[in-house]
């Protein structure tokens, strides 16, 4: 029994429409009008609950007048199917349609490859760009319980034309089902996921919207690339804050204005439930809209920065460093030797230093003992006090090349910049001092015996 039902069970509106305008006259005239009179209020208070003030945020953006139709002022109709109906929202974007620094026909093709490597996922690499879903849900709330709807259901994808978005609109609980099972409908050919903190929220959110609903679950099989965790990896250095909107502007260029901020996003429905009034989804679309175009544009930009043989000339230096990184840890040395070789060089000198490290200890993992000393020679050069690569040629020199002597050197330089170390690491470096002395004065004790 969907919700709608149960509540016209409870106020007794399933029996007044059976029974004809006498019968809700009788009702409405009786104790049990008091009744559903009294239910009914308790409802819309529970319904508009919110602190008012500057701190609930924004206000609701009308406050009374006559409500706008939603096919007014966004580009949809209302659509119908087994489940019943519900509104839909379709555009495309054509291949000129801009989205921060992107041109929508820039976005593609997208190499499978590198999405595989930022999901981590192998099977991607066979799958085609043009079969992703970018997906985003706004929802009555943020804790994700059997209680959270997802009212509007965001999907995108590339095609001939441009990207294409789609929205999903339940206009109220019942049309939740329609909605889930055009989302079904609308997957089609597509056969992998593209979110930004999808695998935690809108992919188990939806899961148990099926569930709720007795239907089968038709994201639950397919491949995930969830950008969240991928960006947190390779901007994390430099930018605090990694949600999607600002993401946008430090990364793609776009700027939004006048957009809806998505914790007030949940109170608007709740107020379109009560006043059918379009302006007050009219931006909720828009902010959707824009998350979904977002994704590919950030998909786009995340592949670009990954790309081994690509300059990637709006990336910052040390982000193509940390892209390195991510090619280590999913045990990718040769593409990451391809990113570091070169930024060793950079003009950014904390970016020639971090790539400095992470090539020279790749080298002496492998066993090249010379191109890692040599990369630490050019460090010490460029840097007197680098005390990592000063340490690095006192191990390199103590234990490949038996010269104690400038093994100590190396030591004591690195010693003196040594203070804001933590005491382990200054005791790990005075013990190496104080084994380089001895080897010396065994030595200098052998030669004089002879």
């Amino acid at each position: 029994m969907s919700l709608r039902d149960r509540l016209g069970r409870l106020t007794g509106e399933d029996k007044s429409r059976d029974r004809g305008d006498s019968a809700v006259s009788r009702i409405d005239g009786g104790a049990g009008g008091d009744r559903t009179r009294a239910l009914r209020e308790r409802i819309d208070a529970i319904l508009s609950r919110r602190p008012e003030g500057p701190a609930a945020g924004a206000q609701s953006p009308l406050r009374g007048g006559r409500g706008v139709p939603l096919e007014e002022l966004v580009s949809g109709s209302e659509q119908e199917n087994e489940a019943g109906r519900f509104f839909c929202a379709h555009r495309t974007a054509g291949g000129s349609a801009r989205h921060g620094r992107f041109c929508v026909r820039d976005l593609a093709p997208l190499d499978m490859e590198r999405l595989a490597v930022l999901a981590n996922d192998p099977l991607l690499k066979a799958l085609d760009y043009r079969q992703a879903l970018f997906f985003d849900t706004e929802t009555t709330g943020l804790a994700g319980g059997t209680g959270t709807v997802a009212f509007l259901i965001g999907l995108g994808w590339f095609a001939e034309e441009g990207f294409v978005t789609r929205q999903l609109f339940a206009r109220d609980y019942a049309e939740e089902r329609a909605t889930l099972l055009d989302l079904t409908a609308t997957l089609g050919d597509r056969r992998f996921l593209v979110s930004f903190n999808g695998k935690a929220f809108d992919a188990n959110l939806l899961a148990s919207r099926f569930i709720m609903n007795r239907l089968p679950n038709p994201l639950a099989a397919l491949p995930h690339v969830d950008l969240l965790h991928p960006s947190r990896r390779l901007f994390s250095h430099r930018l605090a804050d990694r949600r999607l909107g600002s993401l946008e502007a430090a990364l793609l260029g776009f700027e939004r204005e006048g957009d809806v901020p998505g914790s007030e996003i949940p109170q608007r429905y709740f107020d379109w439930l009560r006043r059918r009034d379009g302006r007050l989804m009219a931006d909720v679309f828009e902010h959707n809209r824009l998350d979904i175009l977002s994704l590919a544009a950030l998909a786009a930009h995340l592949a670009e920065l990954i790309d081994p043989a690509g300059t990637a000339a709006h990336a910052h230096p040390g982000d193509r460093v940390a892209a390195a990184r991510l090619f280590l840890s999913r045990e990718l040395p040769a593409e990451a030797v391809r990113l570091l070789a070169p930024l060793c060089g950079s003009a950014n000198p904390d970016a020639a230093r971090d790539a400095g490290r992470e090539l020279s200890l790749h080298h002496k993992r492998e066993g090249r003992w010379l191109d890692a000393a040599t990369i630490w020679q050019e460090m010490v050069r460029r840097d007197g006090d680098d005390r990592f690569a000063l340490i690095e040629l006192a191990k390199w020199h103590e234990h490949k090349r038996r010269d104690f002597r400038q093994a100590l050197e190396l030591t004591e330089r690195a010693c003196a910049v040594a203070d804001d170390l933590p005491g382990e690491e200054r005791a790990d470096l005075a013990r190496r001092r104080e084994r380089l002395e001895r080897k010396l004065a065994g030595r200098g004790s052998s030669s004089s015996g002879a």
